[in-house]
């Protein structure tokens, strides 16, 4: 009985591992390329403004009373805790409901700044660690 060529046993292992390489990544050029997601209004929010390099520890959305009697549009109040422990306010403005969104921020001199559009797509649980072990959010 012969053994077979050294090659044609590598071969295989070869052509398996980089079909894993390949799916792993396209898996990852998904994660990257693909377009941001906002569940909420703080992350939307809070995205611009790091578009915009102001600094920010945290967005609340403050609907009260006037703001909860129409049901046709959204309006709340911004506030936006600073890194030194200041606030900032702001208005939030949607002309349908949460949809066609904008912002104002005076002090920040944003005026009228369009939102991203919220999803109502949650995150995937292996997104999430990915996103927690490479330390960033996608």
């Amino acid at each position: 009985m012969s053994t077979p060529h050294p090659i044609k046993r590598v071969i295989p292992t070869l052509v398996i591992a980089a079909c894993l390489l390949g799916c792993a990544a396209l898996a990852l050029a998904a994660i990257f390329l693909r377009p941001h997601s906002f569940a909420t209004f703080s992350e939307a929010v809070g995205y611009v403004l790091d578009q915009r390099g102001i600094a920010y520890e945290s967005v609340f959305i403050d609907r009260s009373w006037p703001d909860t009697v129409n049901d046709i549009t959204y309006g709340a109040n911004l506030l936006i805790v600073l890194p030194d422990n200041g606030t900032v306010l702001g208005r939030l403005d949607c002309r349908g409901w949460k949809k066609d969104c904008f912002f104002t921020v005076r002090e920040f001199g944003i005026y009228r700044e369009p939102l991203p559009a919220l999803t109502e797509q949650r995150r995937l649980p292996w997104i999430a660690w990915i996103e927690e072990a490479l330390g960033v959010k996608f």
